[in-house]
């Protein structure tokens, strides 16, 4: 039979175990969330910058769009003042 003072000292043991692993499992978690954080930024910074020429784009063709309207329209009154 195992006495008291060899009981404490397997607990302790125990302990330290389960603090240890305890400790190695926040850290994995704190190195898990600073990993998405980091990921979450790069994806949020590309996704600015393809909004950024988006829209560049977009007004491009808005101009191209009303260019080629104000040239049909002029179109269509030259040809109806020539008749």
């Amino acid at each position: 039979m195992t006495t008291m003072p060899e009981r404490v000292s397997k607990l302790e043991g125990a302990y330290e175990q389960v603090d240890q692993r305890l400790g190695d499992l926040a850290g994995s978690i704190d190195s898990l969330r600073n990993e998405t954080y980091s990921l979450r930024k790069e994806m949020n910074d590309r996704l600015d910058a393809m909004d950024s020429k988006f829209e560049s784009k977009f007004n491009t063709l808005i101009i191209v769009m009303a260019t080629s309207g104000v040239a049909i329209v002029g179109t269509l009154i030259a040809i109806a003042f020539r008749l």
